[in-house]
């Protein structure tokens, strides 16, 4: 692949920054989320609707399962939860304005001694 066709727009590459330093910050809650929801429905992802304040604070977000995701029709989406590692990694989908989504494959590091 040639390097114009892995170009993504400056916009786009600041957007992903912002997403995974607000990931970052949000990584403990998501991580417990995803293994319990793992555990309980398998493979699946973390959907952050990030639009939505109802409470004032905070965004909507559940784990849906692989099934459940599937709905989305997104080739990006099913790619990532169909080979992440449940035990080690999450997938973290973000509900945008416009019907965007933008996802992401995360492996969590473990805590240092």
């Amino acid at each position: 692949m040639s390097p114009e066709t892995n170009h993504i727009p400056d916009w786009a590459a600041r957007e992903r920054m912002q997403d995974v330093t607000w990931i970052g910050q949000n990584l403990d809650l998501f991580w417990q989320t995803a293994v319990q929801g793992a555990h309980l429905l398998g493979r699946g992802a973390i959907v952050v609707d990030v639009e939505s304040r109802p409470l004032g604070s905070g965004n909507l977000f559940a784990y849906f399962a692989q099934a459940d995701v599937a709905q989305y029709e997104d080739v990006n989406i099913n790619r990532l939860v169909a080979g992440y590692e449940p035990e080690t990694e999450l997938v973290v989908v973000l509900l945008k304005p416009g019907a965007r989504t933008s996802s992401y494959r995360l492996r969590p590091l473990p805590p240092q001694p």
